[in-house]
């Protein structure tokens, strides 16, 4: 898919070319690496893969992370938003990173955030995210439809008698919207629909670069040229974090039943079609390697990850190429790229204690 280039999405894969130019295996002077990044982690879209990516770098690099007041949760306020009571308070100078649940608030977000923090989301296809939302949260016992055939499709024949009834729409009406500040309404008017419209170009202005799932390793791709990274430091675990097992068989679902979804949440749905057309924007203005740009990490990632899965004892260098000086990978490091979300939580925690930066101020 490809589409037409918006004046930002030019710009910033000009500004990224640029530094990608100057130094095509990461040893450029002028391409500064940058280390102020917020994450707005959103539910069962590739998130914790990607908080993980996250943690580790800067984990390695000695960041300071905006942390939940109880350490190991994965939330920063949802669905209630940002609360300084929900955070560890912490004796530091700035916050580098943050990849927590919570919900974006434009004001609250550059209150505590570094003044050039880079902020950068994830989006699914709304039906796949549906579908992975309303298992994984148990949203069909929750109904008394688990024991039928095809509980989602029941679900969507008539969505409103469900979501009208409980708090946030069941995690199922516009929930990626949600998490980029958007307020749910239950029926929609044509001036739902240009608020819509006027979220949606804010989001695009506030954000540098939404990752899409679908497109997870070029996402990372470009991730890694906005933030003047190296591909050791967007290496991931390719084992799915909390993978589902679906114990009915795949549904097929009616054109009234997609209809439904689409109306329910009309806001995901255009938020996913102006990001996901921003990312092939981007990755159309990247310039004619960035094909083999992205081929060259897979390759990469398949290799360290194929390494670390015979759990070794020796360290192991895998040569530079065009795009990426010679990667050293320890046994450490595997033991790492394994590690959950809650488990990086636990380190960088124990930095936080050890260092006395969570003493009350």
């Amino acid at each position: 898919m490809t589409s037409p280039s918006s004046d930002k999405d030019l710009r910033m894969a000009a500004a990224i070319q640029d530094n990608l130019n100057a130094s095509t295996r990461g040893l450029n002077s002028q391409c500064k690496m940058k280390t102020n990044l917020a994450f707005l982690k959103v539910h069962k879209a590739g998130s914790h893969t990607t908080a993980c990516i996250l943690q580790r770098f800067g984990y390695e690099h000695g960041l300071n992370f905006v942390l939940p007041k109880k350490c190991g949760s994965a939330n920063l306020g949802f669905p209630e938003g940002l609360t300084k009571d929900r955070l560890m308070k912490q004796d530091v100078d700035e916050y580098n990173m943050l990849v927590h649940h919570t919900v974006y608030d434009r004001v609250k977000f550059h209150q505590l955030m570094a003044p050039d923090t880079q902020y950068v989301a994830i989006l699914r296809e709304p039906l796949s995210h549906l579908k992975s939302a309303f298992f994984y949260f148990s949203i069909d016992s929750k109904l008394g439809l688990s024991a039928k055939e095809n509980p989602l499709g029941l679900f969507l024949d008539n969505p409103w008698q469900y979501v009208t009834k409980r708090p946030r729409g069941l995690m199922t009406m516009n929930l990626q919207s949600f998490v980029l500040g958007w307020k749910d309404r239950y029926n929609v008017t044509d001036d739902d629909r240009e608020e819509g419209r006027k979220f949606i170009s804010q989001l695009d202005s506030d954000f540098s670069l939404v990752l899409i799932l679908e497109y997870f390793d070029a996402s990372l791709v470009l991730l890694r040229r906005l933030m003047c990274w190296t591909f050791y430091n967007i290496l991931y675990d390719r084992q799915p974090r909390n993978e589902q097992t679906y114990y009915k068989p795949a549904s097929v679902y009616t054109e009234h039943q997609l209809k439904n979804h689409r109306n329910l949440s009309w806001v995901d749905y255009q938020l996913y079609q102006h990001f996901n057309t921003s990312l092939w924007s981007k990755i159309q203005a990247a310039g004619s390697d960035f094909q083999g740009e992205l081929e060259a990490f897979q390759q990469l990632n398949d290799d360290v990850n194929s390494y670390c899965a015979g759990r070794p004892t020796e360290k192991k260098t895998f040569p530079a190429s065009k795009w990426n000086e010679a990667v050293e990978i320890t046994p450490e490091f595997c033991r790492d790229l394994k590690n959950t979300r809650k488990k990086w939580d636990k380190k960088i925690c124990q930095r936080v204690h050890e260092h006395g930066k969570d003493r009350m101020i």
